[in-house]
């Protein structure tokens, strides 16, 4: 009877435990998601006037840019595999994202689809960029076009020098068919 009370004292302890483990972990989790949304927050003075996702994540990953590595490192999620770059810890539907481990940079590109699918995404993305770029302190600037680019925007922030550019690109593909997909670029200032 005596190794049966201990047994269940044992195994209360590791439940109190675990308890403990858990209340630690997502105070932890809620800490450090205030100071990331503190640190990220802070350059962006105009109130939110459209709350879709994607508009949401390009204006988190803006604001990082333009202040620096210290908040692009509250973005690094998990490494890719064969890859210098950790993905992006913001969810981007139908877009792979990485940030760069060596440099400050993020990229992202969408996967291959027809020309009409992609004119439309670069379109959506257009938008999204538009929507969540404060005028004040971003601006369209001209970019020089990459050699597999057919349309090409870029946006530099005026106070830190972040820049972002936006691809419609085409490459070969199957059946002579070229292949399109949009190709998303950001970096800080070296």
């Amino acid at each position: 009877m005596e190794k049966l009370d201990e047994q269940l004292e044992a195994a209360e302890r590791e439940t109190a435990m675990q308890i403990a483990r858990s209340f630690l972990t997502v105070l932890l989790l809620v800490g450090s998601l205030a100071g990331a949304m503190g640190a990220i927050a802070a350059e962006d003075t105009s109130p939110p006037s459209v709350t879709s996702h994607e508009v949401n994540v390009v204006r988190q990953v803006a604001i990082a840019l333009a202040a620096g590595s210290d908040a692009i490192q509250d973005l690094r999620g998990p490494p890719i595999e064969s890859s210098n770059l950790d993905r992006l810890k913001l969810p981007t539907p139908g877009m792979d994202c990485g940030i760069a481990r060596s440099l400050i940079y993020v990229a992202c590109h969408s996967t291959a689809v027809k020309k009409s699918e992609a004119e439309a995404m670069f379109a959506r993305i257009m938008d999204d960029v538009q929507t969540a770029l404060p005028s004040d302190s971003w601006t369209p600037v001209e970019a020089a076009p990459h050699v597999d680019s057919i349309r090409i925007r870029s946006y530099y922030h005026l106070k830190s020098g972040a820049q972002i550019d936006i691809d419609l690109v085409a490459g070969p593909g199957g059946d002579a068919q070229p292949l399109y997909w949009v190709r998303i670029y950001g970096w800080t200032r070296f």
